[in-house]
């Protein structure tokens, strides 16, 4: 075998645990189911044993040198790598199946801690059964980092099969502090105590029957079914809980002829009556105002109500009002309080009522190429979807038309300024030709002087002067002419 190097204290896994879900479980568990088969526990023991001597000389080396260059360490991630059995599997170099099954192991475990759920918990305990000594270390410290949400699978390992396992998980809870009922309840995270009080139901543990009956008239809907279910777990062993219960809240003793289920209904129906009477309350004051048009103060009856009760029986029955304070609100100009309450219309108007749904979603597109049209980037599909919806929207009519017109205005007012273009652009053409055009020839001042005085000459036909036929041929300079002359 032979050591990479050192063990890296920023080492990064996060490959492992990377957009990781509880869908996951199923199939790690399978991987686990084949890796018992082929995985060879001697041979990776003592793989295991060498992985952690030469991890810790390298980190005891690391550290000499620390302190020979004065360098500050990090204790923190000191302490994570010195912990972590995965880095120092991972560190070796051994081409073998066994070192391959066994970084698979750790690395499947380090998967399922990262999940975090009730199953992942219960599949790390089973890891315990099948593997054993292999890995009881480091899962112990992987539930020592988990806490609260491996508490309800180490609840259930109480009752596990083998003897070990049940040992092993109360010392856990002993180390966690969630030993007795009242403690694996200390928690403020709502769906790990739903997941520890089906615990408490499925292992039938009666000291926490008080406990569970705490949480029967609870005000979180996820709380109140997972105590009710967790008595219906313990069954006939919680009756006399039951019937001291109904005696403290009604005063009188259950009959002797009921069982525990007849008691729990009762004391149930004792709950929701109590806890429901605000949310009736709510609702004869909604439907009190809602039959009298005021649907502003029926809507906020309303919401009250769905705050307590999202998935109240009546719900259908409020989408009038609702849609009644949309339109109010519109009227006003709050935009965005009436697409509230409209989508709240929405939401709870009955499937069957196709025609009250189509005229509350043609306001909604309304609204919503209002809302594309002010922001300079309107959107007639929209209109004209919300007109396909409900024809008598007027409003939404109203603004496709100015839409229309404004695109007309613009296509117009386009078309002119290409033509005042083109115009422009046809004379800067001729004057450029113009101005390429050749120069005539300039004549010389002697050859302008000859040309008018020969046009005098012939604007003056009756003077007596008659030019010789030939001038050329009179020679006046000679001295024969002088003579004869």
């Amino acid at each position: 075998m032979k050591v990479a190097g050192p063990v890296d204290e920023k080492a990064e896994l996060r490959f492992l645990i990377a957009d990781l879900t509880a869908n996951i479980v199923p199939a790690i568990r399978q991987r686990l189911n084949g890796l018992r088969k082929q995985l060879d526990g001697n041979s990776a023991r003592r793989l295991l044993e060498k992985a952690r001597k030469a991890g810790r000389r390298a980190i005891r080396k690391r550290d000499r040198a620390r302190k020979k260059t004065k360098k500050p360490q990090d204790k923190k991630a000191a302490s994570r790598a010195e912990g972590d059995w995965l880095l120092f599997i991972l560190a070796t170099r051994v081409d073998r199946n066994t070192w391959r099954d066994l970084a698979r192991l750790y690395g499947m475990l380090r998967m399922l801690e990262a999940v975090g759920s009730v199953d992942a918990a219960r599949l790390m305990i089973d890891c315990y059964s099948y593997f054993g000594e292999l890995v009881r270390i480091d899962l112990q410290r992987a539930i020592a980092r988990m806490r609260d949400k491996a508490v309800a699978a180490l609840l259930e390992a109480k009752q596990h099969d083998a003897r070990k396992v049940r040992r092993w998980a109360r010392r856990r809870l002993n180390e966690l502090g969630r030993a007795i009922p009242g403690e694996a309840v200390s928690t403020t995270d709502a769906v790990v105590l739903a997941d520890v009080l089906l615990a408490f139901g499925r292992i039938r543990e009666l000291d926490a029957t008080r406990v569970i009956l705490s949480y029967t008239n609870s005000e979180r809907v996820q709380l109140r079914t997972a105590a009710r279910q967790a008595l219906s777990g313990i069954g006939e062993a919680a009756s006399w809980h039951l019937k001291d219960v109904y005696k403290n809240l009604t005063g009188k003793k259950a009959p002797r002829s009921w069982d525990w289920r007849r008691t729990a209904r009762e004391l149930f129906r004792i709950h929701d009556r109590a806890r429901l009477a605000k949310v009736y309350a709510l609702w004869r004051d909604g439907s009190s105002h809602s039959a009298k048009k005021r649907h502003a103060e029926a809507a906020r009856a309303f919401d009250k109500l769905l705050a307590r009760v999202p998935l109240f029986s009546e719900r259908e029955k409020m989408a009038p009002a609702y849609h009644g304070y949309g339109r109010l609100l519109l009227a006003e100009g709050k935009d965005r309080e009436a697409t509230t309450a409209l989508r709240k219309a929405l939401r709870l108007a009955p499937v069957s009522d196709k025609k009250n749904i189509a005229k509350i979603a043609s306001l909604l597109a309304y609204l919503e190429g209002k809302a594309l049209a002010e922001a300079g980037t309107p959107d007639r599909f929209i209109l004209e979807r919300a007109l396909t919806l409900d024809s008598s929207n007027e409003a939404a009519r109203k603004l496709l038309a100015s839409l229309k017109d404004a695109s007309a205005k613009r296509q117009s007012h386009l078309q002119r300024r290409w033509l005042a273009g083109a115009v422009g652009v046809v004379v800067l053409i001729l004057l450029i030709l113009l101005a390429r055009r050749p120069k005539r020839r300039s004549v010389e001042p002697k050859d302008q002087e000859t040309d008018e005085s020969a046009e005098s000459v012939a604007a003056e036909p009756d003077s007596g002067v008659q030019p010789s036929a030939n001038e050329s041929d009179v020679d006046v300079g000679t001295p024969d002419s002088q003579s004869k002359q």
